[in-house]
Parts: structure tokens; C-alpha cells; sequence
């Protein structure tokens, strides 16, 4: 049973988060902030640092219809970082009442995931490809781009970036996302034609990875076909 993607890959989720305010980190789950103290040519030194899982990211082509599919999801690094922010307070003594849209901290991504369980960069990929997309695929049908090191100036973090081409036959669910974890994850399709565009526009936010992967497509496989 395959799902019907004309909407469902457009749709809008159009969400706000309610009674922000910014904090000390208690009890992280996912980063854990640290120092390098060292000594370099004769100069002592310390380096801030913060521990985080290694990744996973696919750039997803349907080769039915000719078009990329992203996912769309609220980054709250992003927002902190937006001029929507600018007014959270710090640590207050009763949560704030206030609302904002979760527009300016959304950003276009590859399909990606952490490593967060033993288990192989390959199987994991898959298994983000399924929980955020609804494509079923195989790890026969990726194909492994590159990895790429993340946060070089904090965390130093791993990247394995894979390509695979799906058809509609395979999108047997909606995606989305894990409800049970909190998972709000949009679906998107960006035609081929746009692809070039769509990675240098600067009015779609996404991770230097996305771009990456874009460009390496264009490499690979448009410039080939130019040439054919």
C-alpha cells in the first residue's frame, strides 16, 4: 500500500511553542560541555568543548516524479538565534506567558538521525529514511556520498552522508517522525530543476551538509546528463 504524497509532501505544519525562556543546561541528554586544557608553543590554553552523538543524513530522489525530498522541522538553536528571540528571558522565577510561531527557527534538512544505539551508520539511515519520510529502503540501495566533520570549532562530531533514489511504490507511511519522542518533521519535495537554487537559497535555512549533497548530485548527475 503506497501513501498518496501530492499533499502530504506540501503540507504546511503550522505550529507555535508556548512559554519559552533560556536556562542553565541541567541534566543533558544529548551534549555534554567540557574543556580541553593544553599547552602550545609555550602558551597554556583552554578550549571549550561540548560531547555529542555522531549522525547520519540522506539526500532522498524520487526518480517518479523527479524530485528531492527534504524534511522540515523546528531547530531551537536557530530560533534562539533569530530576531524572534530577542526578547526570552534568562532563567526567570515563574515561566513567562508568551507565544511564537515556529517559523524563524525552521530549516530545510537532509533526512538524518543520531547514533545514538549500536548498530551500523547503514541500518540507521535507513531506519530515519522510514521514521521521517515513510520511504521503505533497503541498504543495498544507498549509496555513501562522504563523511564530514561537524562543529570543528565545539564538538567535532561525525557525518555519514548517503544518497538513495526511491519511488512512490515505497512510501508506505506518512513519516513525520517519532510522535512518542515529540517529533514534528514536514515533509518537502524540491522539483530537480530547482535544486541548484534551492541549495544556495538563503530564505530556506539549512546545515552546510544539505548544500553539500545537493552540489555532489549536480556533479555526479546532472552535469553527466548535460554531457549525454
Amino acid at each position: 500500500m503506497t501513501v498518496d504524497s501530492s499533499d502530504l509532501m506540501r503540507r504546511k505544519i503550522m505550529s507555535v511553542i508556548k512559554n519559552a525562556w533560556l536556562g542553565p543546561l541541567d541534566s543533558p541528554k544529548y551534549l555534554r560541555p567540557y574543556a580541553l586544557r593544553y599547552s602550545i608553543n609555550g602558551k597554556e590554553k583552554s578550549w571549550e568543548l561540548a560531547k555529542t552523538h555522531d549522525s547520519v543524513a540522506v539526500l532522498i530522489y524520487n526518480t517518479d516524479r523527479q524530485v528531492f525530498v527534504f524534511v522540515r522541522q523546528f531547530r531551537p538553536a536557530v530560533f534562539v538565534r533569530s530576531e524572534a528571540a530577542k526578547c526570552l528571558e534568562w532563567s526567570p522565577k515563574k515561566p513567562p506567558q508568551n507565544e511564537f510561531s515556529t517559523e524563524p527557527g525552521k530549516t530545510w534538512e537532509l533526512c538524518a538521525g543520531i547514533i545514538d544505539r549500536e548498530d551500523s551508520p547503514d541500518n540507521i539511515a535507513v531506519a530515519e529514511i522510514f521514521e521521517e519520510t515513510g520511504y521503505k529502503v533497503s541498504v543495498s540501495n544507498l549509496v555513501k556520498i562522504t563523511k564530514l566533520v561537524n562543529g570543528v570549532g565545539t564538538s567535532g562530531s561525525m557525518q555519514h552522508i548517503y544518497f538513495t533514489e526511491v519511488k512512490d511504490e515505497h512510501r508506505i507511511s506518512q513519516g513525520g517522525g517519532l510522535a512518542e519522542e515529540g517529533e514534528v518533521v514536514e515533509v518537502m519535495e524540491v522539483d530537480k530543476d530547482q535544486i541548484e537554487s534551492f541549495a544556495f537559497d538563503e530564505t530556506k535555512p539549512k546545515p552546510p551538509g544539505c548544500t553539500m549533497a545537493c552540489l555532489w548530485w549536480l556533479n555526479k548527475y546532472a552535469v553527466k546528463d548535460k554531457v549525454l
